[in-house]
Order: C-alpha cells, then sequence, then structure tokens
C-alpha cells in the first residue's frame, strides 16, 4: 500500500546491487512509471489492473535486455499479481510489504490517505478498496519492526540469492 516502504526498498536494492557491480537494473517506481505510460489512466480498480499490466510488459521488455527491473508498485489485486507472475516467470519475485494501513498513514508525506478518509478519493488503496493479501509471496517484510536497513537487506540478501541459486 502507499507508504509501506516500496520505493524506500526498491531504491536501496537498485543502489546495493549496483554497488556490487551488477548495473544491468532498471527501476520502475509507481508514479515515475506511470508518467511513461498513455495519461489516460486513472486510479479506478480496472485502470490499476491496467497499469499493472502494462509495466509488467515494461519489466519483461527490460528483462529481454538482459536487465533486471525492479518493480515498486501497488499491485492489490490477488488475480493481477498471479497474471503479472505468469508474464514474468520465472524472473518474478513478488515481495510483500506487512505494513497496518494506520501505520502506511503516519507515514504519508504526500496527504494521501488524509483526502481518501475526508472521502476525496473514490478508489484508495487501504481505505476505499481492499488490499486482497497473497497467499504465497516469495518474500514478506515486516516494515513496521524492522528498520529499512534491515529490510533491505534481507531483501537484498533475497535476491541475491534468487538470482545465484536459480529460480
Amino acid at each position: 500500500m502507499s507508504g509501506s516502504g516500496k520505493t524506500t526498498l526498491g531504491t536501496s536494492l537498485y543502489n546495493a546491487l549496483g554497488k556490487l557491480g551488477i548495473n544491468n537494473l532498471e527501476l520502475l517506481d509507481g508514479d515515475e512509471t506511470r508518467k511513461r505510460l498513455p495519461s489516460n489512466f486513472g486510479y479506478s480498480t480496472e485502470d490499476r489492473q491496467a497499469v499493472g499490466m502494462l509495466v509488467a510488459n515494461l519489466a519483461l521488455k527490460s528483462n529481454k535486455k538482459g536487465n533486471i527491473a525492479i518493480v515498486c508498485a501497488i499491485s492489490h489485486v490477488r488475480k493481477v499479481r498471479l497474471n503479472i507472475r505468469e508474464i514474468l516467470a520465472p524472473n518474478f519475485i513478488e515481495v510483500y510489504l506487512d505494513c497496518p494501513v494506520d501505520i502506511c498513514a503516519d507515514r504519508d508525506v504526500k496527504g494521501h490517505y488524509r483526502k481518501a478518509l475526508a472521502g476525496h478519493y473514490d478508489n484508495f488503496v487501504g481505505i476505499t478498496e481492499p488490499y486482497q493479501i497473497s497467499d504465497n509471496p516469495e518474500l514478506v517484510l515486516d516494515t513496521v519492526n524492522k528498520t529499512s536497513t534491515e529490510c533491505a537487506d534481507i531483501l537484498l540478501n533475497y535476491t541475491l540469492k534468487f538470482f545465484t541459486l536459480g529460480k
């Protein structure tokens, strides 16, 4: 969800891999990646699903060029994540950031949760739209009880093992 730590951890992974000499990386972060897509998408569930599929295809193109795509995005519908997994297999790691909505709202520097709670948004994940938790993400990070550094280290180690030991 918004405020759970996606961008922080994705950027940290990108930088840590770069420091290890792994430079065939592409960071696809939610808001920034949306700017690369047609501007006719809003935030309805259907639009979010379409954006998710477009981002998955951007990641696939990146993979086909020999790059590792690090995607930091909200994908709140289980069925869509399963479709994305199929598109990107075997180069797919689903990371679930375990962070309750009240903590996400406390971290919200953009004021989106406040606006959603005040009724200014028709569709806001965690407030008016539920987040459907996956049955089996490859990695679950507790971004409440672990520091961002601890979570980043766990993510880096998992990623390195994934690509070293194979899928």
